[in-house]
């Protein structure tokens, strides 16, 4: 399989039957979202059809040829419990969709399931870290609104009108996975940043816009939703008493 025949990379993390990271990121700018890469899992998913290859490009672009020419496949006995790792590629539709509804004639890929205290040692295992962590940043602002949007019904400016977001049932259950983002976000070995996520966008919702502005440090985390007048009539960090931010996030 050639670079120029790819179409979809599907990149996949799990452990002991629960998926911490679930992505698909197609050519045709179709990106499908859930996880952060830790657990207990994340429920909450998005798919937003962005109509460019934005996440797609630069992905694809860190992938060896090598990895597309000759898949690799390696598992081991898991006493300790199991981890799993998958990266596909997925190509040359048959029934000429290149989204959701392909019929694909090509894929190719890495595939490893080892031990949570393995001794495997390969270059596979490094280059899996690498593409896993590109895709994460490369799609975690995007992710971070899906989630806003599902616990909060707040929806960005910068997500495409076509997006479908899926969640748990109960408000309760949607609280509850908005704080396992939040802790896997904060508390996992790549540390990521949210800070920057409130920057050249504005939410709506019921008819209003809002200003959402993140505060985090090390230890915490909040989004306030200010209404978007006030961006025009002073620093939103002095807000008069009647109109103190209405919502409020961990």
């Amino acid at each position: 399989m050639t670079k120029q025949e790819v179409e979809l990379i599907l990149i996949k993390v799990s452990s002991g039957g629960q998926d911490a990271l679930y992505m698909k990121i197609y050519k045709n700018g179709t990106t499908c979202r859930y996880g952060v890469g830790g657990l207990p899992q994340i429920r909450t998913s998005g798919m937003s059809f962005f109509n460019d290859p934005r996440f797609f490009d630069p992905l694809l672009a860190m992938i060896p040829d090598q990895v597309l020419e000759a898949p690799v496949m390696y598992e081991e006995a898991t006493p300790n419990g199991d981890l799993e790792y998958v990266i596909a590629f997925y190509g040359v539709s048959r029934n000429g969709e290149t989204g959701e509804g392909a019929d694909w004639a090509k894929s190719t890929g890495l595939r490893l399931k080892v031990d949570r205290q393995t001794k495997f040692s390969d270059p596979v295992l490094p280059l899996i870290d690498t593409l896993t962590t590109a895709a994460i940043e490369l799609t975690n602002e995007w992710y971070f609104d899906i989630m806003i949007n599902a616990g909060y019904k707040m929806l960005s400016s910068t997500m495409p009108k076509e997006t479908i977001v899926s969640h748990p049932r109960t408000q309760t259950e949607i609280n509850q996975d908005f704080q396992h983002y939040i802790d896997q976000m904060k508390s996992g070995s790549k540390n990521w940043k949210m800070a920057d996520f409130d920057k050249g966008k504005v939410y709506e919702r019921d008819g209003r816009t809002f200003k959402g502005v993140v505060r985090e440090t090390d230890e915490s985390f909040a989004i306030h939703f200010y209404p978007n007048k006030m961006e025009t009539e002073g620093n939103i960090n002095e807000v008069p008493a009647e109109e103190k931010p209405w919502w409020k996030v961990w």
